[in-house]
């Protein structure tokens, strides 16, 4: 039985905090404001800034000429100009927490534009850069219906979206590295106070959350009793979960003439109860993709899917493993993470696996280096709130 138990507290330190917040368009950055605002608030820490960069480069520029532009040179400038006078905001506005946030990089034609002016972004002095992501398709969709309303001449298949989203964090990390800070990546529908602890608290511990998803995925039962475990880790911890997005849905999109439909009760997204920071819009829902599109982007789902999770796990200080063997299957998908954590990532694993779980006569795969690897669900969470107090008291 899994029971919620009290939330583990963080010490927040009352230092001012700047946040960099990028991500590609379609990336839902105005909701997530308003929901960091608001843990902000009810944190009880003054005022929260939050400025936009594109905000200030349409107030200078017609949007769509800037896109279609063939002055790589203006364009450069346009934005270095919209970016400055952003962070002059910050200056005179003097919050005491602000967060920037920014498209990065743009993307028409094919071609991904502009370079960063690192200079200009380190006036703005940040202590840490976030790179936002949602799912591929949700982002294409919305772009679609944005189209569809605007007239903007945007144009992108499918795996366009995938890319963009690699350059976005790619250049994220080359900004962290210039600026002397991190890059984390996180996905817009984690709850809203998780991603604020991240960004504005920097708070550790971080765990990743490692559990059965594909074999399990049709039973009802199964993907109960997971769904309540995260639940719980993150009402506890600041957690990432890997089923913040869900893009192999895409794999499930039935096929109607020469369009592939992905409906919206097919996603397996938070628990029921736990609010994401930002929501698919209903209109989103079903969702018709042209088939040759979805298929093109099947055949490295999977590599792109592991390296997102894979990701977070790097960003993370431990990670918590529910059941690898569940209803004595072997999950792939779970044992490539022990694997990565403990042989690449190097970082501490607490795994639990229930009597029940293990095959007659067949010892644990585990050895006493893996990590901690516990039968029992309550000394299995013990021992993360060990591991977990231990950033509490350094």
């Amino acid at each position: 039985m899994i029971e919620t138990r009290v939330s583990y507290i963080y010490t927040f330190t009352g230092t001012a905090v700047r946040v960099l917040a990028i991500g590609t368009t379609g990336v839902n950055m105005k909701p997530l404001s308003a929901q960091l605002e608001r843990c902000h608030r009810e944190m009880g820490r003054g005022r929260l800034g939050l400025y936009f960069v594109e905000e200030e480069l349409k107030k200078e520029v017609d949007w769509v000429i800037f896109l279609d532009s063939d002055d790589y040179y203006w364009q450069e400038r346009a934005w270095r100009e919209a970016a400055t006078r952003a962070i002059a905001k910050v200056e005179e506005d003097g919050a005491e927490h602000a967060v920037l946030f920014m498209n990065l990089p743009y993307f028409r034609k094919s071609r991904f534009f502009p370079a960063v002016d690192i200079s200009v972004l380190r006036a703005y002095r940040p202590d840490v850069v976030v790179t936002l992501i949602e799912e591929a398709h949700v982002i294409w969709r919305r772009i679609q219906i944005r189209e569809e309303r605007e007239k903007t001449g945007a144009f992108l298949r499918l795996k366009d979206v995938f890319a963009w989203r690699t350059a976005s964090i790619l250049l994220g990390d080359t900004i962290a590295k210039a600026l002397g800070v991190s890059n984390i990546v996180v996905a817009v529908k984690h709850p809203a106070h998780v991603i604020y602890r991240i960004a504005l608290e920097g708070a550790r511990p971080r765990f990743y959350l490692s559990f059965p998803i594909t074999y399990v995925r049709g039973d009802p039962e199964a993907r109960r009793e997971i769904d309540r475990y995260r639940s719980l880790m993150l009402s506890k911890f600041v957690a990432f979960d890997p089923l913040t997005m869900d893009e192999r849905v895409l794999r499930l999109a039935k096929k109607r003439g020469h369009v592939a439909v992905v409906e919206a009760e097919e996603r397996w997204l938070l628990p029921p109860g736990v609010k994401p920071a930002v929501e698919d819009e209903p209109e989103l829902y079903p969702m018709e993709i042209p088939v040759d599109q979805v298929e093109e982007v099947l055949l490295d789902i999977d590599n792109l899917i592991r390296f997102k999770d894979f990701r977070y796990i790097l960003q993370s200080d431990a990670v918590a493993v529910y059941r690898p063997f569940m209803k004595q299957m072997f999950h792939r998908g779970v044992f490539s993470e022990i694997m990565y954590a403990t042989n690449t990532a190097h970082k501490r694993l607490f795994i639990y696996m229930p009597p029940e779980d293990r095959l007659a006569g067949v010892d644990s795969p585990f050895g006493a280096g893996v990590g901690a690897v516990e039968e029992d669900f309550e000394k299995f969470l013990a021992a993360i709130e060990k591991f977990a107090s231990r950033f509490s008291a350094g």
